[in-house]
């Protein structure tokens, strides 16, 4: 039966479902051309970040991993000093999940070597315009399950494993830790700074979850939204240690080091600057000092 044959009714139907496949189709079109738009952006951005190699402070290396794909990591020693048997910190930046790169913590990644005496590890897991959360959250659980199986090799101290993450590389962190906890995998403890909690549940983070310290800057909204998950920690019975600067803001810790205004596109002079420098650098005696009691 032709078109022009059918009835009104049917007609009206067959126009409208046909309209709204259009319209659906255009949608899905559309998103798709936005989203590889906001990804190369994001991209770009990131790339930005990225040092020369000759101008790496630390190492690169690359951790490959039986069918998946590799991760990329830097490695920092202590200038001075034995490099062996050593606690090892796995260095976790920030960037709302679609932003930042390891190198952005070149500086202060081979400060904390040097005044930790530790090894410094920072990983560049993929972010969420690009693959799951809990993709990310992977590759920072098998890195540091890579550098506990060869713990000889690289000089460290199994039993003296952190991770550490600011903002959402907080949540990477806590999520890492409570993979690795899941899969009996022991780690010290965590330190988790300024964290982007949202989403997080407690009850998942299983039975062996680390000992973990906040550090929550007074002026930053994000710090102030993770006290309902520490609570939730607490109520868990998880082993937890708050400390608060009342006068920092978001990004203080990382933001104060020369990378720091490195890809700025908004006024950062509420960050950078001398007074929240000198927060930086004593939350991060003050988080040695609790490492070194944990």
């Amino acid at each position: 039966m032709k078109f022009s044959e059918l009835p009104k009714k049917w007609k009206r139907q067959i126009i409208l479902l046909t309209s709204i496949s259009i319209l659906f189709s255009l949608l899905i079109v559309g998103f798709g051309l936005f989203l590889q738009s906001y990804r190369a952006a994001n991209e770009q951005h990131r790339s930005l970040l990225v040092k020369p190699d000759n101008q790496l402070i630390g190492e690169r290396i690359v951790i490959h991993r039986e069918g998946k794909n590799s991760v990329k990591v830097n490695i920092y020693y202590p200038t001075n000093g034995d490099k062996t048997n050593l606690p090892i910190v796995f260095n976790i930046h920030g960037g709302g999940f679609v932003g930042g790169d390891v190198d952005v913590l070149d500086t202060q990644s081979q400060r904390l070597a040097d005044q930790w005496n530790s090894v410094i590890v920072s990983v560049n897991y993929t972010k969420a315009d690009v693959k799951p959360i809990n993709y990310g959250a992977e590759e920072i659980k098998d890195a540091v399950v890579y550098f506990v199986k060869n713990a000889k090799q690289f000089g460290i101290d199994p039993s003296k494993v952190t991770l550490m993450g600011y903002s959402a590389g907080a949540y990477y962190a806590t999520e890492s830790a409570g993979m690795l906890a899941r899969d009996n995998t022991s780690i010290a403890n965590v330190v988790l700074a300024y964290p982007w909690m949202t989403g997080m549940n407690a009850q998942e983070l299983g039975e062996h979850y680390p000992p973990t310290l906040f550090v929550l800057a007074g002026k930053d909204q994000i710090s102030q939204n993770a006290k309902v998950f520490i609570e939730e920690m607490k109520a868990n019975k998880k082993d937890i240690t708050v400390i608060e600067y009342p006068n920092a803001v978001h990004s203080f810790i990382e933001s104060n080091n020369p990378e720091g205004l490195v890809g700025a596109t908004t006024d950062m002079s509420e960050v950078v600057n001398d007074e929240q420098q000198n927060l930086a650098r004593q939350a991060e005696n003050e988080i040695y000092n609790w490492l070194l009691s944990h």
